[in-house]
């Protein structure tokens, strides 16, 4: 037993070793960059249940990334978290639709690929493949009077969270910006997320602004494309994981 966990704590310290010697300034020109922003979106969930385009679903968010990002690169990774509220619809009800509201989290690795022009400006084309997370957080209704009725959820069943993601967009870098340690983006993204059917079940009542009792039943289902729009702000920690930098020679100028 403790010969396999000293086994154990000698692979681990082993792949630790070899990461932080693959990316450390003496080998490698790569670079860690960190950067965080705001996200607007305008998710569309495309179903048979509804097809109003408005259904007060524009989104704020904040996201997080960090890269993996050598100089003078035309491709790196980039692991990237998103998080905020958004409206999903239910299912529509004469001019109206019943909602609910979500915390989504994106989780998504993108690769970017760099293209520069004149004046140095760049435009990173991204594509990334991930996972959505969504927690329900209450039922609302939009349309007509909608803030006059009252929404509960009775029940629910085959409530799932986390489902898969692919993204692809694009962001722009201004040419005064490249190779600063602080600059600013703006990024244009589109994310599918396809929502399982069978799954995401509720079960509602709604009050009416007429006191009529109204029973919704539906899924959250369908196919779910975001656009996406966001303000980053990077910033360039260093060359590789170590930060410091090998002292030069004196025998050298």
């Amino acid at each position: 037993m403790k010969h396999n966990y000293i086994n154990k704590r000698f692979s681990i310290a082993k792949y630790l070793l070899f990461f932080i010697v693959l990316l450390s300034p003496d080998r490698s020109d790569a670079q860690i960059e960190v950067a965080s922003g705001i996200d607007m979106s305008f998710p569309e969930l495309l179903n048979s249940n509804n097809t109003n385009l408005y259904y007060k679903q524009l989104s704020f968010g904040i996201r997080l990334e960090l890269s993996y990002k050598p100089e003078n690169t035309q491709f790196f990774p980039t692991f990237y978290y998103s998080l905020g509220q958004t409206i999903l619809p239910l299912k529509q009800f004469e001019n109206n639709v019943s909602t609910v509201a979500f915390r989504y989290e994106n989780f998504i690795l993108n690769g970017n690929l760099v293209v520069t022009f004149a004046n140095n400006n760049s435009i990173y084309f991204i594509g990334g493949i991930g996972i959505t997370n969504l927690k329900e957080k209450f039922p609302g209704v939009s349309g007509p009077n909608g803030l006059a009725m009252n929404s509960h959820v009775d029940s629910t069943s085959n409530i799932t969270k986390v489902f898969p993601a692919m993204s692809l967009g694009l962001e722009y870098v201004y040419g005064g910006s490249v190779n600063r340690k602080v600059y600013m983006s703006l990024g244009l993204t589109v994310q599918y997320t396809i929502l399982f059917a069978g799954e995401n079940n509720y079960f509602l009542t709604i009050v009416d602004n007429k006191q009529r009792f109204v029973p919704i039943a539906s899924s959250i289902t369908g196919n779910l494309i975001v656009p996406n729009f966001n303000i980053t702000l990077h910033y360039l920690l260093g060359k590789g994981i170590i930060f410091w930098q090998k002292k030069k020679s004196s025998f050298y100028l």
